[in-house]
């Protein structure tokens, strides 16, 4: 597996352990988001500190995501400038959430959870 799951309280923390998003580490990713949001889990926070590449597998896999967390929110943290590249050409609706840590991206969660 190249990524972990923790799942706490209003959403789920993937943290990639991998340092290519691409099709060698999607297939099982994708799998667990479906399986997150069949738990019904509506947010999510996808930690991507060790990813220094992505192809376009690993931009359907973040576009994925992004459908699945349409009711909550998908924050993407710790994201190199190369794959930031890549998003680039991806226009989201509604953009994407980058943080810096999933720390910001746990904050960031429980200022919208208070509001």
């Amino acid at each position: 597996m190249n990524f972990i799951v923790e799942k706490r309280e209003g959403f789920a923390v993937i943290t990639m352990t991998t340092e290519r998003l691409d099709a060698h580490s999607v297939p099982e990713l994708r799998s667990e988001l479906v399986l997150l949001a069949g738990d019904s889990v509506k947010n999510m926070i996808l930690d991507l500190t060790q990813c220094a590449y992505c192809d376009t597998t690993g931009l359907s896999a973040i576009l994925i995501a992004h459908r699945l967390c349409k009711e909550g929110m998908l924050i993407l943290s710790g994201v190199h400038q190369s794959v930031e590249n890549m998003l680039s050409i991806q226009r989201f609706d509604p953009p994407l959430i980058v943080t810096s840590s999933v720390a910001d991206g746990i904050a960031r969660l429980q200022r919208v959870e208070k509001e």
